[in-house]
């Protein structure tokens, strides 16, 4: 049954979906994801304790996360109903901000299938606009920031991840090229709340992730990263110039990351592996190599919702 909804939903995408203009796809889907109640079809979830895991302590059904990109509760609700393990809510920022102008968002395509580039400038509602998700994802301008975020939207989560590594803004790409003021940033972020924190890493930055970042972030009791983010690259087409490019060419460097991350820092770290995962074959390879989770969102697009029961499906198999 999945293989048969998975294959019609790449018909629609490749033959319906991915030919109209961008903001035209983005509100279909959206609209599609708040009136539609696919959450309770039996379809797309998997209930098997085999697949449990814990991340921070907390226990999750099964190790799949759909990265941040919604904040609106609505999709969040349903998105938890399509097989996810959990749901990361998009980066809110202390005051809420429009975003970058159109066109912020751009297909790509290459030999390893579609992807997207986007410049979208963190649009958000703000923290008072904002309500409960699952993982709740934070972005500041300062320290003062993401303390005041962690410590006021943290209650509403399980985990609080906090995010240095978004390349289509200055707003929090910089943190990566200044470890010593980051340090600062994780003793008082870990210090604001009790609950678990999530370090979002940027691909961009592998040798300082590794040599300063996550042995800053162990040192202040912080044991989880999401590995990683988009990757930052020029791209005429969009309104700024430049953006994160998301999809299956950022798998062999996530690979790569997971390897080399788990291999230097061992059991003291537990690692979601994020970027390129649009296929069953690629979320089994990132947990085998060491990931504990692994999440996407641009495979939610051009994969469908059954890609996570496919990804389930793939790891009961090799059980």
């Amino acid at each position: 049954m999945s293989r048969t909804i998975g294959a019609l939903y790449r018909f629609l995408y490749a033959g319906f979906l991915s030919r109209l203009p961008e903001p035209a796809a983005i509100w279909l889907g959206q609209s599609a994801l708040r009136r539609l109640p696919l959450d309770r079809l039996p379809w797309f979830r998997v209930a098997d304790p085999r697949l449990g895991i814990t991340l921070g302590g907390v226990a999750l059904p099964n190790p799949v996360i759909l990265a941040a990109m919604y904040y609106d509760p609505a999709i969040l609700s349903r998105a938890m109903g399509l097989g996810f393990g959990a749901v990361t809510a998009k980066s809110i920022t202390v005051g809420p901000r429009p975003g970058h102008p159109q066109p912020n968002l751009v297909r790509t395509r290459s030999d390893a299938g579609p992807g997207l580039v986007n410049c979208n400038g963190f649009q958000n509602p703000g923290l008072e606009g904002f309500r409960a998700s699952l993982i709740v994802s934070v972005a500041g301008e300062s320290i003062a920031d993401y303390v005041k975020l962690v410590r006021e939207l943290g209650p509403l989560g399980e985990l609080v991840e906090f995010n240095i590594s978004s390349p289509n803004t200055k707003l929090v790409y910089e943190w990566s090229r200044k470890p010593g003021e980051l340090a600062t940033l994780l003793r008082e972020v870990r210090e604001a709340t009790a609950k678990p924190l999530i370090v979002k890493l940027s691909p961009d930055f592998a040798d300082v992730n590794e040599r300063e970042i996550i042995p800053a972030a162990l040192a202040a009791g912080i044991r989880i990263v999401n590995y990683g983010n988009t990757r930052r690259i020029e791209d005429r087409r969009l309104s700024q110039g430049v953006g994160g490019l998301s999809g299956p060419d950022l798998f062999p460097a996530t690979l790569d990351n997971v390897r080399r991350t788990r291999r230097t820092f061992g059991a003291d770290l537990e690692i979601i592996a994020t970027g390129g995962v649009d296929a069953p074959e690629k979320a089994w390879q990132l947990l085998h190599e060491g990931a504990n989770a692994v999440g996407y969102f641009t495979g939610f697009i051009t994969r469908g919702p059954i890609l996570a029961r496919q990804i389930l499906e793939r790891l009961l198999a090799a059980r």
